[in-house]
């Protein structure tokens, strides 16, 4: 069966951080790839959303749109919604993929997330940073700080075990958000998990090396069968 590619984006972004890795998936079945609320087109809610309010109005947005079964990959925070997706609505995934997962529990405050997206942001390249900023300031610093609240809440840690999918971390090979220790600790609490390290990339893989996170996914997801995860 041809897969159904869902890609949820990180805090602050917008579909247009998977455009690249958009056109690359479509090469091996379907792609949804839409805004979540409050980021990019979409209006901002009235109230701060949890991790598990974002899940809950993705699983609307699949069932208006008849999506069956999809593998999720979700970007840093994105990576969280991803989690409570497949905890909320396990029917509704088949594959999991983590890229730059966040958050460390070592850097679980606003200073030291801060201080890591600063180190990532003035290395990635001219067209990430680029795509970022836009992004960013279509967001607005009200409703980023309000949601990095409930991205600092979110035990991902935790949740991840709950998990039953085959799951796929990936992280750029020197993202210093989602470091290789916290990467492959996650990866040993999930039931079926593994990690890939893209050289060369940072924290926003998806954007900068789309073909290379594009491949790992497909192996992946052509490895690790649907039904090889273990039973709920």
């Amino acid at each position: 069966m041809t897969p159904t590619y869902l890609l949820l984006h990180g805090i602050g972004l917008s579909h247009r951080a998977f455009i690249g890795l958009e056109a690359h998936l479509s090469r091996h079945g379907r792609v949804i790839n839409f805004d979540l609320p409050g980021f990019g087109s979409t209006p901002r809610p009235s109230r701060r959303m949890s991790v598990e309010d974002y899940a809950a109005a993705i699983r609307h947005e699949l069932q208006t749109r008849d999506a069956g079964p999809v593998v999720v990959v979700g970007h840093s925070m994105g990576a969280q919604f991803a989690v409570e997706l497949a905890r909320q609505d396990p029917d509704a995934v088949t594959h999991v993929v983590l890229v730059g997962p966040v958050v460390d529990e070592k850097k679980r405050s606003l200073v030291a997330q801060g201080l890591v997206l600063l180190r990532d942001s003035a290395l990635e390249p001219p067209a990430t940073q680029l795509m970022v900023v836009r992004d960013y300031l279509r967001c607005g610093p009200r409703w980023y700080f309000t949601e990095t609240g409930a991205m600092l809440a979110y035990p991902t840690y935790l949740a991840i075990e709950d998990v039953r999918h085959p799951v796929l971390i990936i992280r750029g090979q020197n993202d210093p958000i989602a470091d290789a220790a916290w990467c492959e600790s996650l990866s040993e609490r999930t039931h079926d998990g593994s990690v890939v390290h893209i050289a060369k990339n940072r924290h926003n893989v998806v954007h900068a090396d789309p073909a290379a996170t594009a491949a790992a996914i497909v192996e992946f997801v052509t490895v690790a069968r649907p039904s090889e995860r273990s039973p709920l």
